[in-house]
């Protein structure tokens, strides 16, 4: 939790503040997150840096001792704390214990960034022990207060602190170590009874990383310890069948993935088509490129035309698909700290091709309007529209003074507002621009209007429970950062019921298309896909992506499909 807080404080304080953005030492101890924050413009600075005071420098989660801290603000730069706050309340029991005037022990690692924190608020009456043999050096302490680095194995620091109580008698053992990091070393023995071997991933200078691979090792199956997918040796796992991967608290998730890709691609031939490297590879590809986003959003506008009896022209299909994809790509490039935070995978993808990226956002555009008129004037005049409002409010840097005058500076901070966002937006591609090319009776233009309504808002709050931790630490309000975990299923649910009054109506009222049962099919996927999420657990990953935008791809080629049976 530290560590992930620490970069998201990071992310955020870069978006909010325009001076230039500094951490305190390396924000946490792994060089692929260090790389990734120095590309983004967050630089590294120490005790020995000349700071200006127009920057901004974030305290590293590991926190620092208090004379540190006071060097910062004599600087003038502002200071963005993002001390892991279990590491904060050390701090605050070692002043406490210390200002009684009591001797403090700290059990760790006299050279760990964190301990060096940790012993700056002794007030002067720290010491620092790692061993037995440290123990017996100490001397002359009465009743003193100990405290472990967070990150100890467990077993260890309950070892050398019954030393020290044993040594000197009416010691006071404060628990300090993180309950994280005490349950991931635990999962490891749980692990190795179903593995032949264990990979730990994480950085060499990573302390937790290093008791993770201590704990593996003492399981006597064979174990690795790996900073990147590179470095693993497919010699090393032939002939096993099962392989476990866990990793240090500091280790991006992106770099987890790539050990686990790296894996599979050793032992293809057993793998599920679904999971084949090539397959998954061509599916990153169209849903980092938001190809994949904007054939969903054609083929849900051409499953809203066909329930009512209409037909969809290829043109303005193609046009709604160019206009959500470049939409989509225009407010990730904008709202990069918060795609960082959910999917670093893709900003890095992102960043590699903006240029490229950017170019076909603008073709996109300039090719779905011309599209667009060829389905009728009310479709030009549609998307005309919709292009405009979406490209300035996206690109605003402050709001209207009557809603600044009400606390929204950006429109980050409207109640909903991204969910809000993507929703109109996929209504406005799904469900005005066909009505205002078909122009049909009022009843049939709700029908439509109420599919792409259901359809849109459940993609949007599907995806707003996979990034709920991240929209809360940029203070976004989506639908599950508001209403909680529970509330957005009940909505996920609600939407689907939705979905087959709505298909019951256009399938038995007379004027609708007779045929529109077939959505059925469509249903039915998606009904089973939110059950195994809900079942499983549900996180913003490639997989998910492409699971949700299939069903609505499905939604439009099966009108394509009735005309062949």
């Amino acid at each position: 939790m530290g560590v992930k807080r620490a970069v998201e404080l990071v992310l955020k304080t870069a978006g909010e503040f325009p001076g230039p953005i500094f951490t305190w030492g390396p924000l946490i101890h792994n060089p692929q997150t260090v790389d990734f924050l120095e590309k983004q413009g967050v630089g590294v600075v120490g005790s020995q840096s000349v700071i200006d005071k127009d920057s901004t420098v974030v305290i590293r989660s590991h926190g620092i001792p208090p004379d540190e801290k006071k060097t910062i603000i004599d600087s003038g730069a502002s200071i963005c704390d993002a001390t892991c706050p279990k590491v904060a309340r050390v701090h605050g029991l070692i002043e406490r214990a210390a200002n009684r005037g009591r001797d403090i022990v700290i059990v760790g690692n006299a050279e760990h960034a964190e301990v060096k924190g940790l012993l700056g608020y002794a007030s002067g009456k720290g010491f620092v022990v790692a061993s037995k043999d440290d123990i017996e050096r100490l001397e002359n302490l009465e009743t003193p207060a100990v405290f472990g680095q967070t990150t100890l194995i467990r077993q260890k620091y309950l070892e050398l602190a019954s030393s020290i109580e044993e040594k000197f008698h009416g010691a006071e053992i404060f628990d300090t170590l993180c309950d994280s990091t005490s349950q991931r070393q635990g999962e490891i023995a749980d692990l190795a009874r179903e593995a032949d071997a264990i990979i730990v991933v994480g950085g060499y200078n990573s302390g937790n990383t290093k008791r993770l691979f201590e704990v593996a090792k003492s399981t006597g199956i064979p174990s690795f310890w790996v900073e990147t997918a590179d470095e693993l040796n497919p010699d090393d796992f032939r002939g096993m069948e099962t392989v476990a991967v866990t990793a240090g608290a500091s280790t991006p998730h992106w770099v987890v993935s790539r050990v686990i890709e790296r894996l599979e691609r050793f032992n293809e031939r057993h793998l599920p088509p679904w999971e084949w490297p090539l397959l998954k590879t061509f599916g990153y590809i169209t849903i980092q490129s938001n190809v994949l986003t904007g054939l969903a959003a054609a083929m849900l506008a051409a499953s809203a035309i066909f329930i009512v009896g209409g037909k969809a022209e290829a043109t303005m299909l193609i046009a709604i698909g160019l206009f959500v994809m470049s939409m989509h790509t225009i407010y990730d490039l904008v709202d990069w700290q918060g795609l960082a935070l959910v999917d670093p995978s893709k900003i890095r993808f992102f960043w590699v091709n903006r240029r490229l990226l950017i170019f076909f956002s603008a073709f996109g555009l300039l090719v779905a309007l011309p599209l667009s008129m060829l389905s009728g004037i009310r479709t030009f005049i549609a998307m005309c529209a919709g292009t405009i409002f979406a490209t300035v409010f996206v690109s605003l840097k402050r709001m209207p003074g009557f809603l600044n005058r009400k606390g929204f500076a950006t429109w980050r901070s409207i109640p909903g507002a991204k969910d809000l966002l993507h929703a109109c937006g996929w209504i406005f591609a799904t469900g005005i621009v066909p009505v205002a090319y078909l122009l049909p009776k009022w009843w049939i233009a709700a029908a439509m209007l109420a599919w792409s309504v259901v359809f849109s808002a459940l993609r949007v709050i599907i995806f707003s429970l996979t990034d709920m931790e991240t929209d809360r630490v940029l203070g976004r309000e989506s639908a599950a950062s508001t209403f909680g975990e529970r509330g957005a299923w009940i909505g996920v649910f609600a939407m689907m019921a939705l979905s087959i009054v709505v298909l019951a109506i256009v399938s038995f009222v007379e004027g609708f298309e007779p045929f529109a049962g077939i959505e059925a099919l469509f249903i039915g996927y998606m009904i089973l896909m939110i059950v195994h999420f809900r079942r499983a657990g549900i996180t913003r990953s490639t997989w998910t992506e492409l699971a949700v935008d299939a069903g609505f791809v499905i939604s439009g080629l099966l009108p394509f499909i009735l005309r062949f049976i």
